[in-house]
């Protein structure tokens, strides 16, 4: 049987890919063919959570073999998909970046019969440009608050701090504290 899943993301509304993959496959073939579908670097590290329904993350399967007996973490290449997703609706959290904690999100959307045409796992639907892999300099992250901007604009700070300028003024006096004025030349 083939698992069809639905991997959609929470900072770009128009990506989607849909892929379709054997049951009997491992997480590290979904984990290849996500990462082809979404033209990312393989060598970073990832990790599936098997998910509920509220998207809390329950059972992580990892890339690399950690060898954590405080916490029972599954390779990828030894866990089978459906030894964790057995049902349409079952989800899965994929965390792509590590550092940033950002994920996309799988959901089974249907089980079928393999088609012995086609060659699994396949991306066999895609819209949209997937998330930036890595945020890792300011243009990147400007690019994602960008992304997920609702049209207010932000460019300009300036007029906010002419309308709060001089609000606080009184909780900058060191005398209600105990404290003397001239405690910066102190110090």
């Amino acid at each position: 049987m083939i698992y069809k899943f639905r991997v959609i993301s929470d900072e770009n509304e128009t990506f989607l890919r849909i892929i379709e993959i054997s049951k009997n496959d491992t997480f590290l073939k979904l984990h290849d063919a996500i990462i082809a579908a979404c033209d990312y670097d393989p060598a970073q590290m990832t990790s599936f959570f098997v998910s509920n329904k509220d998207w809390e993350k329950l059972q992580e399967i990892t890339l690399f073999d950690m060898k954590d007996e405080s916490t029972k973490t599954i390779p990828m290449n030894k866990a089978v998909l459906k030894d964790y997703v057995s049902k349409v609706d079952d989800t899965l959290i994929y965390i792509f970046d590590f550092f940033a904690d950002r994920a996309l999100f799988l959901t089974l959307v249907e089980i079928k019969k393999e088609d012995p045409k086609m060659h699994y796992p396949v991306c066999s639907y895609e819209t949209g440009n997937p998330p930036i892999q890595m945020l890792q300099d300011e243009n990147e992250f400007t690019q994602m608050f960008n992304d997920l901007e609702d049209g207010e604009d932000f460019d300009d700070f300036d007029d906010l701090d002419d309308d709060i300028k001089g609000e606080f003024d009184e909780y900058n006096e060191f005398d209600d504290f105990g404290g003397g004025s001239d405690y910066d030349s102190e110090y």
